[in-house]
């Protein structure tokens, strides 16, 4: 039974200065709207933000003072409530906005797609987490303000929400609260501003040279602009239906070179950037893991297009397996013409997921390396020694009329943490994507693989698609989709510990 106090008091005032984001957000995208003079979209715009600052400074200030001290377990419920409130505060402009439209007889599919508000949600969820799910698959006219703003929720999730407040305040104990329970552990000075704010530089400076590159081989300025922004968040929004298929080979390149960089963890970024050392990445476990997976994938899918006698195009194909383990999500083809083996590997690659302490999603190689460790203790107990060590115990056990199962032998150090921490993770990863998959059947039951393919794109914040997903899809497979995204965002804990605070707080409310 858990047993823990909740500071719901300093959960408010620090979900209020979350809510602070989406206002920022909101006044900064005005400037879109000055630019390409679409007057009409001022007026949401600014609702929204004084509509987020407004309640983001209530909260705040009137549970400020009346606040306890704070502990982990009340910054994850903070990260928690902060992620969802937000999503549903980015679905106001895009839903307010092809509304608007719509009332001034713009004739456009996409407008009357996002003219629904559970579509608008989704959009709004899918890039608040940088997935990259989409419900944009028709054509028509189009605001300059909605493209850029699903870009900049994208932008603004990759590098995560907390991150944003660390940068432009100056929290000491809570910050690293709420920095770690936004699954973030990568340390670049002692101060946690200090570190808030390299994050952010180092991830300004990686979106300029994404845009640079983009504009110089061939992208318009519009164009460059909205993929710098999704492609280092590896999050996945284009501006068209047909997504990255439409554009050259060299820049398709530039976005799997970025998309790569997206998938390198912050820290070793810096380490590079100060020090000017390349090496530092093949000294890297989780990295150099990382690359091998590259490199095996590759070849393995090579060999599955020449063993299944698909037609499928390599160039293509890999794009897909590079934009799947980096968590991106952009597509060049139709997963339609990949054969059902290539599917089940890429839905591989999404669980796996790049480097920690990056914009990408999924399990994370550093907990695959923990597993494998774990994998390695195991088979190196497994000795004569130990044999007769178990046989003994054994022996004993039957005397006494206890029973202590035998396993591996951790050394009293870091590790046995850091493999328990895996394992757990692990387990409840896995759970979380058979029960989604499992309930998700209930709409696509004639199509198991696909709907595992949309599950686990939408668990492991991706956004590739098997074209499963429309915007005429069942409202409970949408809402399956979105709690999938924020959960699989957040990494699984803090909306476990959500979900159980409640019956906490009721119990000792009765008590």
């Amino acid at each position: 039974m858990l047993h823990q106090k909740i500071h719901w008091k300093s959960i408010c005032s620090q979900v209020g200065l979350l809510f602070h984001v989406p206002a920022v957000m909101a006044f900064l995208s005005l400037f879109i709207c000055f630019i390409f003079k679409e007057w009409f979209a001022c007026i949401p715009m600014v609702a929204t933000a004084f509509f987020s600052f407004g309640i983001g400074q209530i909260l705040y200030r009137c549970f400020r003072k009346k606040s306890e001290t704070t502990h982990l377990w009340d910054a994850m419920i903070t990260a928690a409530l902060g992620w969802l409130c937000c999503s549903v505060i980015a679905a106001i402009p895009i839903y307010w906005i092809s509304l608007e439209r719509l009332s001034a007889h713009i004739s456009s599919d996409i407008l009357v797609t996002f003219a629904d508000p559970i579509n608008a949600l989704f959009e709004a969820f899918s890039g608040f987490t940088s997935t990259g799910l989409t419900m944009l698959q028709s054509q028509g006219p189009f605001p300059h303000i909605l493209d850029w703003w699903r870009s900049f929720l994208q932008w603004v999730g990759g590098m995560g929400l907390v991150i944003f407040v660390l940068s432009l305040t100056h929290l000491n104990r809570v910050g690293y609260q709420l920095y770690y329970a936004e699954a973030h552990t990568e340390q670049m000075s002692n101060n946690i501003t200090k570190t808030a704010h390299l994050i952010f530089l180092i991830y300004f400076f990686y979106t300029l040279i994404a845009f640079l590159l983009f504009f110089f081989f061939g992208m318009s300025l519009w164009e460059a602009l909205n993929h710098s922004l999704t492609v280092i968040s590896t999050g996945g929004f284009t501006l068209s239906h047909e997504n990255f298929r439409i554009y050259s080979t060299p820049l398709q390149i530039i976005a799997v070179l970025m998309m790569f960089i997206g998938s390198i963890s912050f820290s070793l970024h810096f380490q590079i950037i100060r020090h000017g050392n390349w090496k530092v990445i093949m000294r890297n476990k989780q990295h150099l893991l990382f690359l091998t997976c590259i490199i095996f994938g590759i070849l393995l899918i090579v060999c599955l297009n020449l063993w299944t006698q698909k037609k499928a195009k390599f160039g293509p194909t890999i794009f897909e397996w590079i934009s799947a383990l980096t968590t991106c999500g952009y597509s060049t083809t139709p997963l339609s013409s990949f054969s059902p083996m290539i599917k089940l590997f890429l839905i591989f690659g999404m669980s796996l997921g790049g480097t920690t302490g990056s914009t990408a999603g999924g399990l994370k190689m550093q907990r695959v390396l923990y597993l494998f460790s774990g994998l390695h203790l195991r088979l190196k107990n497994l000795t004569q020694q130990r044999e007769n060590q178990i046989i003994c115990d054994y022996q004993i056990s039957k005397k006494t009329k206890t029973h202590k199962p035998s396993g591996v032998n951790f050394s009293k150090n870091g590790k046995n943490d850091q493999l328990f921490i895996a394992a757990i993770f692990f387990f409840l990863w896995i759970f979380t994507l058979l029960l989604g998959w499992f309930l998700f059947l209930k709409w696509s039951s004639q199509e198991p693989l696909e709907a595992l393919f949309e599950v686990a794109s939408a668990m492991s914040n991706v956004g590739l698609t098997s074209g499963l997903i429309n915007p005429e899809f069942p409202i409970g497979g949408k809402v399956l989709l979105m709690g999938l995204m924020w959960i699989g965002r957040l990494e699984i804990i803090p909306v476990l510990i959500l979900i159980s605070s409640f019956p906490i707080s009721i119990k000792k409310k009765k008590s």
